[in-house]
């Protein structure tokens, strides 16, 4: 193989270690300056204040809007007295002392509340009032200080101290408590005889005021002008075993597609928001953890999650601009908070097994069918016993490969976590494991991570912060991809020989007489594939306000990824022992680089305009290098692949170094009228130096307009909605995804021999990689329309969005004529569009007294269409060879008018019978299959079955995709029921070929002479005369329904000075699925596996099902208890 090596030429390489190091460096020079910055907060306010018969109440509005103090009454105050005083840098207490002593009021200051009181207030002496106490904590039982308790139509009230506490004075029997908390639902409680009233807050979950996150920066829910959703913790981690948070994604929004490409213990996931974009081109959507954008968002600890915003519409996305066409994943992780000390360990153990769906040939049924099968070949109709003799016929060996190999899978996940603070510092700490046992013997996978976060107030102008994530991936893995290779486990699992044991007496692995290739234990047990992944991601942030309304952020991070491979074939393999054993080492980096400043202004103008502005500059640059090599011939197999050196015969080396930069400029503007009337207008602009300098600057803008028409007086009259918004948009987003340096002729590296012993090193142009400086972005554009209706006072909400997405100048790599010294390049030539329907409904069905039910449930439709391919024809996609001797076959298509993942092949139109004549197969036998003669040269049949004949036969998009939770809760039991499915996709079952062919039970319904009635062919399709494997007998409806899990909770109703809450629960996974599919799983994607989600081959070549890993069904007991 050549060696590719890189530069442009973007800085002096002497900066090459200080500029990768130094953001790292900055991470912990700053997290330990802001731990020693700590000075209280009222010793560094200072007020200045002027007031000439003001009345109090706009007196404190003043105080309130300088500082972060806030205001409480307890007792009876006149708020309508005026106050009359001139203050210029004074402290709180200075100011208070003034104002307050003129007008009998007292005051107690505790940390930023501040308690009035009148001078001569003691309670109340009116035996008809009395005192109520009570505790307020939050739905995990943990105490909520500074929770506001009034009664409600007065002035008198206080707040809860520290651990949730509080004393209320003058209250009646008949008066209301009211109960309210920034991001709770506010409670009123009619005091009756009882003097102590305890309180559980619930989180606003589906309230209007509910802050989200969108790009650099958060809005109400209620403001939003966008198609955003959002998945917070608790539907995160309702229970399952997740690895990764993309998981736990999966049927939770509208419009989000999560494929499990690999079932495999640490298996790849695919993400596409709204459909595929892109053909060449990867269509993940980026990823932003806490503001920095990363390619290993999937890979977080679910535990660290606080929410996670998915922005889907353009208007959302644009504020991203060159990485924002395939939708943002904003992850916003934990953090410490004021007044708050507790520990939280969350732990799960629970066992996988196997769903096997196969029904396969015993030992004796399968010798039988191979003597026959033998038999059907032309020249071999008389040959009896030509595979397995008489003797081995008598055989009673019956192995179960997929019994042998296979094993009852362990998942274990432990989490412990702080979360604390005081009113200056907040910090949060986290440690993870989690560990999987594969249910395939030697596969395995495991997570160590850890992350802290840390806030830092240095007085009223300056807010600093640092958060540091580390993480450890070990896992020993196999090949699931798609082909027949002997590293690839499933196929020899699913494939082998039954009457092969699998040890001999000697403790050898069995092997069939003569044969050759190891048995499916032996190459699973005796493979060595481990991996490592290390990731270091550290990021600081410094904010300034120097005054009211305007805020200065700076962003500066790094994220370092270092992965190895390394894979050894022993000695003892049939393999390894011809070539004296094999191995590999595959060694990457990856440097990340970030840093972005932001300004955020916002004001409000005669109380009915309100302005919000938000300009920004960010700097990437990413470094990303591997090395690798393979060998063979060693003396011993005690190296592995621990000692490359000692091999006798390198077979490959390979190396590569590459790095890109991305300078954007960016900006905001979002304008309210009225509160009613909403505007939003984003515009990026990006610089990328993998494009050429006309071609390197891109621009993305955006616009959106939203009307809050529950303000309306007109619809407030109906009497129908609580809430009802629409919402209009469209933007610009553009994919930056093409590789380095695409646009350069790449040279390689070849080694020519002219002398017939030298060997010489050379370079060459890669004749796939012509140089074309006009290379430019792909660019989405999208219309968003949508309504947020709520009825019943938002008990029952709804989203409805429609949307279209066209995407031009779409990079394809076409074939170029032989004149031009190339085979093909890449070029800015096709469209593709994407158009679709989204519904998401929330629901409390029953919220009384002990017992509430709640309904989420979410719908989407998407369609996907190519529109153009640059008029250079179809492009085709070939599969595997299904076994040794067979050649491989086109299996989809790329076709303008068609999907992404169009499957095309042949017509099966069932089974040639006795004395049938069928002129387009003139020399087919009885038993052979039937192809549908469709086209000829002309467009129309021709009487041949010929290449012509082929058409898509299935698609691999559904037509809708779907995910219902309901939950349900009585005292202190909770119960969660999660559905997901799709309908409407089709997949190519390649597995079912070999085993409907000779290795399952379906091989007995095969056409014979006295069994015609079938549609299962006399030797299957690898030897027919006409047409292909790759035929409609293999599409299968891939449409499912999946009980994905079932939790059941118990918070022990218990706490003390240690506990404050403890909750169990079990957990059923996977319970059911629903399917007409008849392989391991209906949402497999071979080629995504094999391409790593991104590529032609992957974003096309979607619908194949060949050796993916099996399905489990899972068992869980879990545990969360917080200190």
């Amino acid at each position: 193989m050549g060696k590719k090596r890189c530069y442009h030429g973007l800085e002096p390489c002497y900066l090459k270690f200080l500029r990768r190091m130094k953001l790292t460096i900055l991470v912990l020079l700053l997290s330990a300056v802001i731990g020693l910055a700590s000075t209280g907060y009222s010793q560094n306010t200072l007020l200045t204040l002027e007031a000439k018969n003001l009345a109090l109440e706009e007196f404190l509005k003043k105080i309130e809007n300088q500082s972060e103090y806030r205001f409480f009454y307890s007792g009876k105050i006149d708020v309508e007295k005026t106050v009359n005083g001139v203050f210029e840098n004074k402290s709180i207490k200075e100011v208070l002392d003034v104002v307050l002593k003129k007008i009998d009021i007292k005051y107690e200051l505790k940390g930023r509340q501040i308690i009035l009181s009148p001078s001569n207030y003691s309670g109340y002496s009116n035996q008809q009032q009395k005192s109520i106490t009570g505790k307020v904590t939050d739905s995990s039982g943990s105490p909520l200080p500074g929770v506001s308790v009034s009664i409600a139509g007065t002035t008198n009230g206080t707040i809860t101290d520290a651990n949730g506490n509080y004393n209320l004075t003058g209250t009646q029997s008949g008066s209301s408590i009211r109960f309210s908390f920034v991001g709770m639902k506010t409670q009123d409680v009619v005091v009756g005889k009882q003097t102590v009233i305890n309180i559980t807050l619930q989180e606003e979950s589906i309230g209007l005021d509910e802050v989200v996150a969108v790009g650099y920066g958060t809005v109400k829910k209620s403001d939003l002008t966008g198609a955003v959703a959002k998945v917070s913790s608790g539907d995160l981690n309702l229970g399952g075993s997740v690895s990764n948070a993309a998981q736990a994604l999966q049927g939770r929004s509208a419009g989000v597609q999560v494929i499990q490409n690999s079932n495999a213990p640490g298996g790849s996931i695919s993400i596409r928001v709204r459909g595929s974009n892109s053909i060449s081109s990867s269509n993940e959507p980026l990823y932003v953890i806490d503001g920095f954008p990363t390619s290993n968002g999937t890979d977080i600890n679910p535990n660290d999650i606080e929410s996670m915003e998915i922005l889907k519409d353009a208007s959302a996305t644009a504020i991203y601009g060159a990485r924002g066409a395939n939708g943002v994943i904003l992850i916003t992780t934990k953090r410490g908070k004021s007044g708050e000390n507790k520990i939280s360990y969350n732990g799960s153990y629970g066992t996988q097994r196997i769903i096997n769906p196969f029904d396969m040939l015993n030992g004796k049924e399968y010798m039988l069918m191979a003597n026959a099968l033998y038999k059907e070949i032309d020249g071999q109709e008389n040959q009896e016993n030509a595979v397995y003799t008489q003797s081995q016929l008598q055989s009673t060996t019956n192995t179960d490969w997929i019994k042998e190999t296979s094993r009852l899978g362990q998942i274990q996940d432990h989490n412990i976590q702080f979360r604390g603070g005081s009113e200056k510092t907040q910090v949060l700490t986290s440690l993870g494991y989690h560990s999987q046992e594969g249910v395939l013997k030697n596969t395995s996978f495991s997570r160590v991570s850890g992350r802290i976060n840390v806030d830092q107030r240095v007085n009223d102008y300056i807010k600093a912060g640092a958060s540091i994530m580390a993480q450890r991936v070990n896992s020993n893995f196999q090949e699931y991809g798609g082909n027949i290779l002997n590293s690839n486990v499933l196929y020899s699992i699913l494939n082998y020989d039954p009457t092969v044991a699998p040890y001999n007496a000697d403790g050898t692995y069995g092997r069939p007489p003569g044969g050759r290739g190891d048995n499916p234990l032996a190459n699973l047990l005796e493979r060595t594939n481990d991996l490592v992944r290390d990731n270091l991601n550290g990021k600081v942030y410094f904010e300034v306000q120097p005054i009211k309304d305007l805020v200065i952020r700076t962003n500066g991070g790094a994220e370092i990824l270092h992965s190895f491979q390394g894979t050894y074939l022993p000695r003892s393999t049939y393999q390894g022992g011809i070539d004296n054993g094999v191995a590999s080492t595959y060694d990457y980096t990856s440097n990340h680089q970030l840093f972005d400043a932001y300004v955020n202004y916002s004001k409000k103008l005669a109380e009915i305009h309100a302005l919000q502005f938000m300009a920004g500059y960010s700097y990437e640059k990413n470094t990303t290098e591997y090395r690798k090599m393979a060998a063979k011939g060693f003396s011993t197999d005690l190296y592995t692949y621990n000692n490359m050196s000692a091999a006798s015969t390198v077979t490959g080396k390979w190396s590569y170094k590459g790095e890109n930069i991305l300078i954007s400029y960016f900006g905001r503007v979002n304008y309210s009228l009225n509160d009613k009337y909403l505007l939003t207008v984003t515009l990026r602009q990006d610089g990328s130096s993998r494009f050429g300098a006309e071609q390197r600057w891109g621009s993305f803008p955006s616009g959106a307009f939203a009307w809050r028409m529950y303000e309306e007086p007109f619809i407030k009259d109906l009497g129908v909605f609580s809430n009802l918004k629409f919402r209009l948009g469209y933007g610009r987003t553009g994919n930056d995804q093409i590789g380095n340096y695409q646009r350069f002729a790449i040279v390689s590296s070849t080694h020519l021999t002219f002398d017939g012993s030298t060997n010489e090193s050379g370079t060459h142009l890669s004749q796939t990689t012509p140089e074309n400086q006009a290379l430019k972005w792909e660019t989405t554009s999208q219309y968003n329309t949508g309504f947020d209706m709520g009825f019943l006072n938002n008990r029952l909400s709804v989203t409805i969005d429609a949307y279209y997405k066209k995407t031009l100048d779409l990079l394809i790599q076409k074939n170029l004529p032989s004149y031009s010294g190339f085979y093909s390049g890449q070029s800015n030539v096709g469209s593709i569009e994407n158009k679709g329907i989204e519904f998401e409904l929330t629901s409390t069905n029953v919220d009384k007294g002990d017992f509430s039910w709640t309904t989420q449930l979410n719908l989407a439709a998407n369609r996907n269409k190519v529109l153009d391919l640059g008029g250079g024809g179809d492009i085709y996609l070939t599969s595997a060879k299904p076994m040794g001797n067979v050649s491989e076959e086109q299996f989809a298509v790329i076709r303008v008018g068609e999907s992404l993942g169009s499957l095309f092949g042949y017509v099966y139109d069932g089974v040639l019978q006795t004395g049938e004549t069928y002129a387009p197969e003139p020399n087919a036998k009885p038993g052979d299959p039937k192809f549908q003669d469709i086209s000829g040269p002309s467009g129309v049949p021709d009487g041949k079955i010929t290449s012509a004949d082929r058409k898509i036969i299935g698609h691999a998009s559904p037509d809708l995709i779907f995910g219902l939770t309901n939950t349900f809760k009585y005292k202190n039991f909770d119960l969660s029921i999660f559905f997901h499915g799709a309908i409407g996709n089709q997949l190519l079952n390649m597995t079912r070929m070999n085993m409907e062919w000779s290795r399952t039970t379906d091989a007995l319904n095969r056409w014979t002479t006295t069994n015609t009635n079938t549609d299962i062919p006399r030797n299957g399709f690898y030897y027919s005369k006409y047409g292909g494997y790759i035929n409609s007998h293999f599409i299968e409806n891939a449409s499912f329904l999946r009980c994905k899990n079932i939790t059941l909770g118990y918070t022990i109703p218990y706490k003390n000075k240690v506990f404050q809450s403890c909750r169990l629960y079990v957990l059923a996974e996977n319970l059911f699925t629903l399917t007409k599919y008849s392989g391991w799983d209906p949402e497999v994607d071979t080629k995504a596996y094999e391409s790593g989600g991104t590529g032609q081959t992957a974003n096309a070549g979607a619908g194949l099902d060949f050796n993916a890993y099996p399905s489990m069904r899972s068992f869980t007991f879990g545990l969360n208890i917080t200190f």
